[in-house]
């Protein structure tokens, strides 16, 4: 394989796999190139606290469907146009500081090129509205944007430099650094994005990984939650930031073709929900978590 063919190789596995760079651009989670992909992912029940209040069980789970393609546009450019929904269904008591669900329905634009035979780009803009779908209006919509660029020396290294911007989030703009190292002809080593850990081709049709990926997202509040502390302004006309650290191992199994599944399990390192605005955070317990994707290709 050439470099311009590995450049653009790299590019669109970095687009469907942009969300784990934490914190501001976990809203890019499933943008797969050329792809009709769907998943479900689910976090056991486990007790948030913050300071000596507590709230029992909150388990999570989440169903995405993403569908994007390409279009040519230039000599060594593509336009992917797509479309994504989410709906996160947050298992909490009554009367707690969470709402029930937060859901996504966006716009997949993204744009990838080459410079030259060693450096390629991206631009990548999720338009959409992120919420509580309780009353949607203008201030629900956002619009994430993921910027970089990849340096390829050889077919062994691949650098990536970029910048997320997320307007919903408590740092808004937050820079990305990441590198490739292909170890072996089936073993590879990812650091700091777009995930880190370690992926074996176990041959053409398997591949095994393990390692730390993000999961989350940021959503406008509009229901009004109450007021969850004194000294604390009423939960309602904010931002809920959703934050899972996770670490695990997984599998993706190619059935045909155009065809693979995946399925992941393992444990949290980290579970927040946080209002940054009203300065009120909880930390959760770790618990266990596992996700399922099918995904087709054309």
């Amino acid at each position: 394989m050439n470099l311009r063919s590995l450049l653009f190789t790299v590019l669109a596995a970095s687009l469907s796999a942009v969300g784990f760079a934490q914190p501001s651009s976990v809203t890019f989670r499933p943008a797969l190139i050329d792809t009709f992909a769907s998943s479900y992912s689910y976090s056991g029940a486990g007790d948030f606290k913050r300071g000596g209040t507590k709230i029992d069980g909150i388990s999570m789970s989440r169903f995405e469907f993403s569908a994007s393609g390409r279009v040519p546009v230039a000599e060594g450019m593509l336009f992917n146009p797509g479309l994504a929904y989410s709906h996160t269904t947050i298992e909490t008591p009554d009367n707690s500081p969470l709402p029930k669900t937060v859901q996504e329905f966006s716009a997949n634009l993204g744009v990838r090129g080459l410079f030259s035979k060693e450096w390629a780009y991206l631009v990548a803009l999720r338009p959409g509205i992120y919420g509580d779908f309780e009353k949607i209006g203008s201030d629900s919509f956002n619009a994430p944007l993921f910027l970089a660029t990849f340096y390829v020396p050889n077919s062994y290294v691949t650098w990536i430099f970029g910048v997320t911007a997320n307007a919903f989030n408590d740092r808004p703009v937050l820079p990305v650094l990441g590198l490739r190292l292909k170890l072996a002809q089936d073993l590879q080593l990812d650091i700091g994005f777009p995930r880190t850990g370690l992926s074996y081709a176990f041959n053409s049709d398997l591949t095994l990984r393990g390692g730390l990926s993000a999961f989350g997202g940021n959503y406008r509040i509009t229901k009004n939650l109450g007021v969850p502390a004194p000294g604390v302004q009423s939960l309602n006309n904010t931002y809920l930031d959703i934050t899972e650290i996770r670490g695990g191992i997984g599998a993706t199994y190619k059935i045909a073709a155009n065809l693979e599944i995946e399925a992941d399990f393992g444990y949290t390192a980290m579970r927040r929900f946080e209002y940054p605005d009203r300065n009120y955070r909880l930390k959760g317990d770790n618990v266990t978590w596992v996700s399922f994707a099918l995904n087709t290709r054309f």
